[in-house]
């Protein structure tokens, strides 16, 4: 947890107001507001000068996109516990830009969502539809921010999911936006009535940048406090990248666990990982850490209920040495587990490849062909048992006797050719190393 910044023990955020107002003070946000200031003055000379339209709005566009970027960038930061100002490249640069391109696009949407309402004057559908979206906007930020796509503002689930993770804070929430919003209006309107038209702009820019930063670095901060429920932890960077955009939910869950072990909440985390374990892309890595939490926890019975479910696995094959590796932890800690599927076995004798593992493939051999008489994968179980005692030990006499077994048990099949080879192989090298009479 310490690598990605988030603690355990979170202050809550309505108590760290103060923090959130000191939050423009910051050198780097200082800097960004002076130099975005100064771009704003120089655009405004330029398109005063342009004659066309289109150039104008391009030009508001693209200092539009400049704000919204190092919005974006306050929230993840603060959220990932960072509590320093970005400073104004890190903001443009962030991720090539797509997290100010989603922004933009989000902000675009809802402003043509509206056009269109007020283009057919259905009045009701806009006083309904600026409710909801002053109330799911905050919702949308976070989403945005913390998943870089588009579709994670917008998709009604999503926005639910995160409101609901948050839960009742969220409309304390927008409760502090909605008074800086007010109080932000108000204090303009006051400004613009008593200050000349330079001053004012001056004074109402750095009020209204002091605001977005004070919005912003909330809402980071709150997906800091609420980062177990939201599924912002130990895995997040992997649900920040562009990649396995399908399966952020079992990224999600996953990411849940790790930081539900880390607060203690085993219960929690094993549910999560049972939850993950659902799809077959994570399967492997959610009872992994199921088999090692439960043996944390010395709860033998649900290691072997997540240990069989493991060693069930189809594609075991794939990551055959740590299927070792972690069957060598579970029988030290709970002696009486063997996978009960020849395939596991198979899988497991063939891994061993150093000879002083003698008595794991002894204990997985043990009963073998009594208990799993009738799995289809027997053939191949005994297969690899020959082969461990023929390559590994250079027992040709034991490999001898299980290959004949075998030949004889399963006399059709497609070990049929390599268990004969192998046969053929340990005969010889049992008659070339017999003494000469």
């Amino acid at each position: 947890m310490d690598s990605y910044g988030i603690s355990d023990q979170v202050e809550p955020f309505w108590n760290k107001l103060n923090d959130f107002a000191k939050y423009a003070l910051h050198k780097n946000a200082i800097r960004f507001v002076a130099t975005f200031l100064a771009i704003c003055v120089v655009a405004g000379f330029i398109t005063s000068f342009l004659s066309i339209s289109i150039l104008t709005w391009l030009t508001y566009l693209a200092l539009y996109f400049i704000l919204i970027s190092y919005s974006l960038k306050v929230v993840t930061k603060v959220a990932r516990g960072d509590f320093e100002a970005p400073t104004y490249d890190e903001a443009i640069t962030f991720n090539d830009d797509e997290i100010g391109k989603a922004g933009l696009g989000l902000d675009l949407f809802i402003s043509l969502y509206f056009v269109f309402l007020f283009w057919f004057q259905m009045y009701e559908a806009v006083l309904i539809s600026a409710l909801a979206f002053a109330l799911l906007y905050s919702a949308m930020i976070i989403n945005l921010a913390m998943t870089r796509h588009l579709s994670s503002a917008l998709m009604p689930n999503e926005l639910l999911r995160t409101i609901i993770a948050i839960g009742f804070p969220y409309l304390l929430l927008k409760f502090f936006i909605f008074l800086l919003g007010a109080g932000l209006f108000k204090a303009s309107i006051t400004i613009y009535f008593w200050f000349p038209g330079p001053i004012a702009f001056l004074l109402i820019f750095a009020l209204a940048s002091w605001a977005l930063l004070y919005i912003h670095s909330m809402l980071g901060y709150a997906v800091y406090q609420y980062h177990a429920e939201l599924g912002y932890g130990i895995d997040a960077e992997q649900i920040m990248n562009n990649e396995n955009v399908q399966q952020v939910h079992e990224i999600r869950k996953l990411a849940h666990a790790d930081v539900y072990i880390q607060e203690g909440r085993f219960d929690d985390a094993e549910s999560a990982l049972y939850e993950a374990a659902k799809n077959p892309q994570y399967s492997s890595q959610a009872l992994e850490r199921l088999i090692k939490l439960n043996m944390a926890r010395k709860n033998p019975v649900a290691t072997v209920k997540a240990a069989r479910a493991y060693y069930e696995q189809k594609d075991l094959f794939k990551h055959a040495p740590k299927a070792l590796a972690l069957y060598q932890e579970i029988d030290s800690f709970e002696p009486r587990f063997k996978p009960m599927n020849a395939n596991a076995r198979a899988v497991l004798i063939g891994a061993v490849r150093n000879p002083k593992l003698l008595p794991v493939v002894e204990k997985l051999a043990t009963d073998m062909q009594e208990k799993l008489e009738q799995d289809p994968d027997l053939a191949k179980a005994l297969s690899a048992e020959a082969k461990f005692y023929a390559e590994v030990m250079n027992d040709d006499d034991k490999a001898i006797d299980l290959l004949k077994q075998l030949l004889d048990k399963f006399p059709h099949g497609s070990h049929k050719i390599e268990a004969e080879k192998l046969l053929g192989v340990c005969m010889n090298m049992k008659q070339t190393l017999s003494p000469n009479p």
